[in-house]
């Protein structure tokens, strides 16, 4: 019996959700976050980046470094 892999995917924008669809179709269960965009189908929809890595045997963190997904402490966005 072969063990499916459990891949978690931060970040669901053009490339993560290319990434996540593929795996998907590939046979992995994909554990999916994104605060902005939904999981595609076939996905585990996750509320936090917690939830999606749990149990992930491999972690995909496919982000945007200028678009920040929270403000820092003091509220502002960073320069």
């Amino acid at each position: 019996m072969t063990q499916q892999t459990t891949i978690a995917v931060l970040g669901l924008g053009e490339a993560g959700g290319a990434f996540a669809r593929d795996l998907i179709a590939a046979g992995a269960t994909v554990r999916a976050f994104d605060p902005a965009v939904a999981a595609p189908d076939g996905a585990v929809a996750c509320r936090s980046e917690a939830e999606a890595v749990d149990t992930a045997d491999l972690v995909l963190s496919v982000n945007n470094a200028r678009a920040p997904q929270r403000p820092h402490s003091n509220g502002e966005a960073p320069q």
